[in-house]
Formats: structure tokens, C-alpha cells, sequence
């Protein structure tokens, strides 16, 4: 639990929302904004957010959701202001995490990251919190790991979030989450890109209202997000919960699927690269769906391959609370993507980034196995 600030008990929720909004969605986070205003904060529920928008105001602003007045409304309260930041550098998010916990203590904490978002992917891409009048700076996963562990996440007295929130693009993927597993009980995210509207705040809020457990409110997020979108018609959308502490049991199922794949090597090379092909892909076309790819796989004539299939697709959805998509593109989405290009610039050029990741090293055979594949 967060540390308590004079003038604010406990509640039991906050949700803090980090908007690197300079850039080209500096309008929906704006209007974000509005959303959980609507909604309001409540007895129970403390809602801060930050912003940092692309010419609409000077520097960054630090708003809190007040409680409805008398009339029944919530307002956006101006708390602080900022000069100008670069959301792409930890420091910052830093700084609003330790300011929000202390003064929004909760015994629940949702941490919403709201950005575009490429997944672990750095250079040229973008991965989250990028900021275009800083040069396009952003956030390396391990720099935000970096940014939650030294805002006192996963330690006495914070502890750990009860959800990390990705509102960005494809972030729900093995090598990603695995970054926080000390960090959060839950992430939340998007296997796929999300629409510029995001998550529905009002919805998200609506939920958090009603005093849930962390399971709970991580399954009301996907579920509001998914009913969002087949509202409005807006198709091929996912978003799926992820119970972090499952995720070293996908690891070492990775592993051994990895180990199998590489006996096989070369003799099953075109069979293996096959069935990669027909698996569930995304906008960034290297990341795939991890139960459909172990499906396709055990197509290949192969004992041990059958098994290290199986022990990958039970450890994932063992790992998946929630998982929701809408539209045929996303239709065997499981709810957790991997890495597995099949171009070896492509690669070649991600190599280095993504053997830094916790995951990539602490089960280090599926990038051995992509070498082998691609001759790296």
C-alpha cells in the first residue's frame, strides 16, 4: 500500500494515468480527460492523471478527478504545473509516480501508461511514452522498468501495482510483460494496435467504483474496452489481462519449445517456417500470437514438438484472465504475442534490443533458436 499524505486517507482504488500526449494524439488524451471527468472520482476511488500535450498547453499539468459536487458532477482540478518534459525520459514518470501514490494512496493501484506504443521494438520505432518535441525520445522497456522500480513499485512500502495498464499498441506480448513481473499483479493491454479513442475511462472508472479485486477489475477492462469497440463498429481490436506471475511458467515452456525447434533444425526448417506463416499476426508483422503459433506447429510429425506445443499453449492460458477481440483480421487471438520474425535484417536489426530484455535473458534458448533459423 502507498504510503499515506496528510489530507488524503486510503481509498480503495486509485488509478494514476500517465499521458505522453506530444504527439499526434494530444487531442484523445484531452479528451480522455473528459471521460474521467464524466465519470468522477469517488469515495473509494482516487483518480490522478498527468499530461503532456502537443501545443494545446504550455509544460505538463498534474490534474486530480474530485468527487461529484452537490449538483452531481466531478471536475479536473489543476494540482500542478510543470514546465515543459520529455515523457520518453524515465525521470519524469519517476516523478508523477512517486507524487501520485503519495498523495492518492490506495490499497489497489492501476498505473495506466497512455502512448502509441510498438511493443519492445526501439529503433527507428518507438516503443512508448515518445515525445515529439524532444527529438522523438521514448521509453526502452527497461527504462521503464526502470522509471517503476525507482518510484518504489515492488518493495516495501509501496509494493506492487495491481494493474499496469497499457492504453497503447501492442504492447501484450511475452517479452513486454515479463519486464514488470515484480512490478504488478496484472498488465493489461493490446495485442494488436488500439483505435485513438483507447480505453473507455468512464467504463474503466465505472468499474473501479464497485470495489473490486485486481482479477476483477483486470476483467472488467477488457471486458468495457471489447463492448466499446462492437459498439461503435470499430473492428479487429484486442485486449487481453495477464496474471504476471504465471509468466516465468511461459518462459520455460518457451524454452523447451525453442530446444525441440532447434533439434529439428535444418532438416524441419521449411516445415517450421510454414506454420510460422500461417500463424495469427499483427500491424508490426514480426509479433504473432503464441498459442496460435504452438498450434500451427504441432501440425509437424514430431513427438517431442507435440508436447513442447502443448506445454506452451496450457502455461499461456494459464497466464490469460481476460482476452477479448472483435473483427476476423484478430480472430485467433489468445491474448499473448511472442517475437518471431522471419527476415533476417529484420532480425538482425532488432537483435541487440531484444537480448537486453529480462525475459530474453533469463530464458535465453527461443533467441538461440532464431539465430539457428535465420543464420545470425
Amino acid at each position: 500500500m502507498a504510503r499515506k499524505s496528510k489530507g488524503n486517507a486510503a481509498r480503495d482504488w486509485a488509478m494514476y494515468v500517465y499521458i505522453a500526449g506530444d504527439n499526434n494524439l494530444s487531442s484523445a488524451g484531452l479528451s480522455d480527460i473528459s471521460e474521467m471527468e464524466d465519470a468522477g472520482a469517488s469515495k473509494d476511488v482516487h483518480v490522478a492523471v498527468q499530461i503532456d500535450t502537443a501545443g494545446v498547453q504550455d509544460g505538463s499539468v498534474r490534474y486530480e478527478i474530485s468527487l461529484p459536487d452537490f449538483a452531481g458532477k466531478s471536475h479536473r482540478t489543476v494540482i500542478q504545473r510543470l514546465p515543459e518534459q520529455n515523457t520518453g525520459k524515465p525521470k519524469y514518470l519517476i516523478d508523477f509516480a512517486k507524487w501520485a501514490t503519495q498523495r492518492y494512496p490506495a490499497r489497489n493501484r492501476l498505473l495506466v501508461v497512455w502512448n502509441h506504443g510498438a511493443g519492445f521494438m526501439h529503433e527507428p520505432t518507438r516503443d512508448i511514452g515518445y515525445d515529439d518535441s524532444s527529438k522523438g525520445d521514448a521509453l526502452t522497456m527497461g527504462e521503464l522498468r526502470l522509471a517503476l522500480e525507482r518510484a518504489g513499485f515492488g518493495k516495501a512500502p509501496q509494493g506492487r501495482l495491481a494493474l499496469l495498464g497499457f492504453d497503447a499498441c501492442l504492447m501484450n506480448m511475452l517479452e513486454v510483460a515479463y519486464e514488470f513481473t515484480s512490478l504488478a499483479e496484472f498488465v493489461v493491454g493490446s495485442q494488436q494496435t488500439e483505435p485513438g479513442e483507447g480505453w473507455p475511462y468512464g467504463d474503466v472508472l465505472a468499474g473501479l467504483h464497485k470495489r473490486p479485486d485486481p482479477k476483477a477489475a483486470a476483467k472488467r477492462i477488457v471486458d468495457v474496452y471489447d463492448r466499446s469497440y462492437r459498439k461503435m463498429g470499430q473492428i479487429n481490436v484486442t485486449q487481453s489481462a495477464i496474471e504476471l506471475a504465471r509468466l516465468p511458467a511461459v518462459g520455460r515452456a518457451l524454452d523447451r519449445l525453442a530446444s525441440v525447434l532447434q533439434a529439428l533444425l535444418p532438416a524441419r526448417r521449411n516445415a517450421i517456417v510454414e506454420a510460422r506463416v500461417r500463424t495469427q499476426g499483427y500491424e508490426e508483422p514480426t509479433y504473432v500470437d503464441l498459442v496460435d503459433l504452438a498450434k500451427n506447429l504441432r501440425s509437424i510429425p514430431d513427438a517431442n514438438l507435440r508436447a513442447a506445443c502443448d506445454g506452451v499453449t496450457a502455461a499461456v492460458k494459464a497466464s490469460i484472465v481476460a482476452n477479448k477481440w472483435y473483427g476476423g483480421a484478430v480472430g485467433r487471438s489468445c491474448g499473448l504475442s511472442v517475437w518471431f520474425p522471419l527476415v533476417r535484417t529484420d532480425y538482425a536489426t532488432r537483435r541487440s534490443e531484444y537480448v537486453a530484455l529480462r525475459c530474453t535473458k533469463e530464458y535465453p534458448k527461443w533467441s538461440g533458436f532464431l539465430d539457428r533459423l535465420l543464420a545470425i
